[in-house]
């Protein structure tokens, strides 16, 4: 029996109009909700919340809102997202907060003294010039003049950058170009890369000399374990690829709290049942864990099928 994935024959790129269409109505229902809440009278305005004074958490936050459309549909649909895509996403982000400002702008019905009509740029430079921050009694400070731009940028850079956060992070996501589909990633088990953490005094030289001999020593064990597994996979030798995974999956819970270990991730496509072994080194825990990809490994298609039957 052939274990290999049957050949797959690519198919004319999907069209971008289904995701554009998602990611615009996300937008729209997004701004509207920022409209009714700055309007409603509430002592808050999400889109000047900034973090440290510079950081404009609020932004990144409605933008990622807006845009949540757009990874959604792109997801559902195995439409890609391209370099090209990309772009569009980040232009209608931008279009989107100018034009939010342009409707708001038109609801004020602004006129000078004499009858004529506020323009639109004035509008926007009178809302840069009087950027404030409000101070500790709950008033507004002194306006910032022209530094009330800077703020402004800062803004839009946020409301744009939070809008590419998720289709910049699918771009990367493991793609079937054959089926044009998203590819599902499982962590199969972690291979141990390092011994527990020792404290060990600085003085202690023999002992800080044998504790970096044994990390090293644990680190190249792992990443030989990583090469006997594609050597595995690559041989089509199921039944012991199994078995080896399934004996990491066993010990997961002791090398987790290791300072540094392998994740063996299984990556798949549902339709054709191609995949890969990929490995990745995590050190650290939390939120100083880091990741390091170590490469990857095709597996064959009883592979494949027998991971999925699990899931």
């Amino acid at each position: 029996m052939d274990t290999y994935a049957p050949p797959v024959t690519l198919r004319p790129a999907k069209s971008h109009l289904p995701v554009i269409l998602s990611g615009l109505s996300t937008t729209v229902l997004t701004l509207m909700g920022v409209y009714l809440l700055d309007t409603s009278g509430a002592d808050f305005t999400i889109m000047g919340w900034y973090a440290d004074y510079i950081l404009p958490v609020g932004a990144l936050l409605v933008g990622a809102a807006a845009a949540s459309g757009y990874g959604v549909a792109s997801w559902v649909s195995g439409v890609k997202i391209t370099k090209s895509l990309l772009w569009i996403v980040l232009g209608l982000q931008l279009a989107a907060y100018f034009g939010a400002q342009y409707i708001e702008f038109q609801h004020l019905h602004l006129r000078y003294r004499n009858g004529t009509p506020v323009g639109f740029f004035t509008y926007f430079d009178w809302m840069a010039r009087s950027f404030a921050w409000r101070q500790d009694n709950g008033h507004p400070g002194n306006p910032m003049g022209m530094w009330g731009y800077a703020f402004r940028v800062l803004e839009i850079i946020g409301f744009c950058g939070g809008g590419v956060i998720v289709p910049a992070l699918l771009r990367k996501a493991p793609y079937c170009e054959g089926c044009q589909v998203y590819m599902r990633s499982k962590s199969l088990g972690l291979i141990p890369a390092s011994v527990p953490y020792q404290k060990i005094k600085k003085a202690d030289v023999a002992g800080l000399a044998a504790y970096k001999a044994s990390q090293e020593k644990s680190f190249a064990d792992g990443q030989a374990k990583v090469a006997s597994l594609w050597q595995l996979a690559a041989e089509g030798k199921t039944p012991q690829l199994n078995s080896e995974l399934q004996q990491l999956a066993a010990g997961k819970k002791p090398t987790a709290k290791l300072p540094n270990r392998i994740d063996m991730k299984v990556v798949t496509c549902r339709h054709c049942w191609s995949g890969h072994l990929a490995a990745t080194l995590l050190s650290g825990h939390g939120k100083q864990q880091k990741t390091k990809p170590l490469g990857t490994g095709p597996v064959k298609r009883d592979f494949v099928q027998l991971i999925l039957q699990r899931a």
